[in-house]
């Protein structure tokens, strides 16, 4: 895991280090600059990274200037043969890379049976070589999670791909001193190349999130390069060209027997598993005490057949009820880990909150808990195994459950006449008013939506209508027509999936857990210089479970119902019997306590009316409504979050 910077367009190895340091968190354990052409005092070897690489022909004049660095979070290949950015044999591929390709052992054998060469035991050299074989379809033989720049020499042209899920990042920039790529934005903006202006097409889609989707970032004039994407650039053409070459595949379920389906589930996530447990330092695991989290410490233990660390957070007594702890530890000793509980409190929060908000590089409404267990974790362990991406892939958060349901009775709602249909609506209305509980009407009116506007319902923070209200008079006129939630959503249903569960799976891998989970998982992990993998989103597992029949994803009720059923022999009975408690956090109350005082001070008026974006009025009403009880703390902390990371980065 590393952070990684390129610059096409000028040499320049006094920004290099400039943007090593500004990315020393990612890989505090080495750091390269590789520059082309060299300062005329330096020695051929400059130009590359490897040791007794050959100045290879070809490099003469009228090249294209490059810029490429690394800092490094040694992982696999401790020794300096892993230093980055690296060069082939061959001198004609230079690689800037952030990641693991946790399958490099086989696509290394596979390589030297083609006549490649290596110096390193890294998987780094690997990528490089099967660029040179493959040219760009190098990125389908990887399994892992990769974000990588690759200089070809030759041919004078820049390749660049992400990880099929979206683990890893990578944003870049058209400047006018050059195309401009980088794992975070805070190196970007610390080229001094791009202004720090706040981009209000993403705004908008921030406040309906509370993140920014991809290709846009919070940034105006800087892209995020979407997942299962790759890039291209070259000196003839000086045009940037972007491409899919993976997606999450339509649902086709499959026609075989119940049991088969189940053995061939438990082969590939025991396969994940192993696969991201190789390293060459020791790995542990965040463990929460939930389903996917437990799966993962139960697998990870059976597999190494060794003591595992395992990390935990709790809460002081704001938090007492949403506590997982007692579950945590039910796993814990079962497999006799190291086991470390952390109890955060609300002022630990407050105290760090200038770090916190530093280290989400982009604002997000989410990510707290992962920075926190993460800064545990950090202390013991540079790798950590984590269960992200089992609710969105097994059907695990309530929507799915409720939005089946609901659907069930789409084709008797839809046969009432509609006079009929808007007395009911008018008679909720009416009740909801009286008895001033707006839950029967606001269930009515999610009824009577489609399908998009009830996953919108679940997962939209501000919609339309409130967006409009929340944002000043100059922000709505300079937003324009900006496309509505709704209408990015669209971009991600497909239309021959007609089964629900299939379709909320498709919107959460390609939306909450892409840009808000993963995202926010690589920033606040990577503040720490911790690595963290993720196995139950491997794309094989993932292709293989849009293969599941939904009736085995939830069956009488039970969410996971197939991924428990084929761990059950790993999995704790009280942890499969437990209700469904999503990881909380006692945010609303800390921002009642400790955390106040940042939250008045964001959000009072003169803060808001000098930042110019939101109506005065309509945040205060906002926060009143809160702070009495009224309304949801994530529309608060969403806009206090964005004037924090605002003041810090934009000024």
């Amino acid at each position: 895991m590393c952070g990684i910077f390129g610059l096409i367009g000028k040499a320049d190895h006094e920004l290099g280090e400039r943007i090593a340091q500004c990315l020393r968190h990612r890989g505090p354990d080495d750091h390269g600059v590789w520059i082309y052409p060299p300062p005329p005092s330096a020695p051929s070897t400059a130009l590359r990274s490897a040791q007794d690489a050959p100045t290879g022909e070809g490099w003469g004049g009228g090249e294209i200037p490059v810029t490429l660095v690394n800092t490094r979070l040694a992982i696999i290949d401790l020794s300096p043969l892993g230093h980055m950015p690296m060069t082939t044999a061959s001198g004609e591929t230079v690689i800037a890379y952030n990641g693991e390709v946790f399958n490099f052992a086989e696509t290394r054998a596979d390589l030297e049976q083609r006549g490649h060469t290596f110096r390193s035991n890294s998987d780094t050299e690997v990528i490089a070589n099967a660029y040179e074989e493959w040219g760009e379809e190098c990125a389908h033989h990887f399994r892992g999670m990769f974000a990588f720049l690759i200089w070809d020499v030759k041919r004078q042209r820049l390749f660049a791909a992400r990880d099929r899920l979206g683990i890893k990042p990578l944003y870049w920039a058209d400047t006018p001193h050059g195309l401009i790529f980088g794992s975070e934005l805070k190196a970007l903006l610390a080229t001094g190349f791009i202004r720090p202006e706040l981009d209000l097409q993403s705004l908008s889609y921030y406040l309906s999130f509370y993140s920014v989707p991809t290709p846009l970032t919070i940034l105006h004039g800087v892209n995020a390069l979407p997942p299962g994407h790759c890039l291209s650039w070259n000196a003839d053409t000086r045009r940037v060209d972007i491409r899919q070459y993976w997606d999450v595949p339509p649902a086709r379920p499959l026609r075989a027997d119940e049991n088969e389906i189940r053995a061939e589930l438990r082969r590939l996530l025991e396969e994940s598993i192993r696969l991201r447990m190789i390293a060459d330092v020791p790995v542990g695991a965040f463990l929460s005490g939930g389903v996917d989290s437990s799966a993962v410490v139960g697998l990870m233990t059976r597999i190494a057949g060794e003591r595992l660390k395992t990390f935990s957070i709790g809460f002081e007594s704001e938090g007492r009820r949403i506590d997982e702890r007692s579950y945590a530890s039910i796993v814990a000793k079962r497999y006799n880990s190291d086991h470390t509980e952390v109890v955060v409190s609300g002022q630990q929060v407050a105290d760090g909150l200038d770090r916190i908000i530093w280290a989400m590089d982009q604002p997000s409404g989410d990510g707290l808990n992962t920075y926190l267990v993460s800064k545990a974790t950090a202390r013991h362990v540079k790798v950590a195994l984590s269960g992200l991406g089992g609710d969105e892939l097994f059907a695990g958060y309530p929507q799915f459950k409720l939005l089946q349901r609901v659907s069930a009775y789409d084709p008797l709602w839809q046969s009432l006449p509609n006079p009929v249909r808007a007395f009911m609506a008018v008679g909720a209305r009416t009740a909801s008013e009286v008895t001033r509980r707006p839950a029967f009407g606001n269930a009515l009116a999610f009824a009577d939506d489609d399908f998009l506007g009830r996953y919108g319902r679940m997962r939209i923070l501000f919609n339309d209508d409130s967006i409009a209200r929340a944002l000043s008079p100059q922000a709505r006129g300079e937003l324009g027509n900006t496309p509505s939630a709704r209408k990015l959503l669209e971009r991600w249903v497909r239309e021959d999936e007609a089964d629900v569960i299939d379709r909320v799976t498709r919107l959460e891998l390609k939306n909450y857990m892409a840009h808000t989970l993963l995202r926010d998982t690589d920033a606040m992990s990577m503040a720490h210089s911790l690595e963290v993998r993720v196995p139950l989103i491997d794309h094989k597992l993932v292709e293989f479970v849009t293969t599941i029949p939904s009736h085995l994803k939830i069956r009488n009720g039970q969410t996971k119902y197939l991924l428990t059923s084929a761990l059950a022999d790993v999995l704790p009975r009280e942890v499969i019997a437990r209700p469904k408690q999503g990881f909380e956090m006692p945010v609303a109350a800390w921002m009642r306590g400790p955390l106040r005082p940042a939250i008045d001070d964001a959000l009072s008026l003169k803060s808001i009316e000098a930042r110019g974006l939101f109506n005065p009025a309509e945040v205060q009403r906002l926060y009143q409504a809160f702070l009495h009880g009224e309304g949801p703390y994530m529309r608060v902390w969403a806009l206090a979050a964005l004037e924090l990371w605002m003041r810090k980065f934009v000024g």
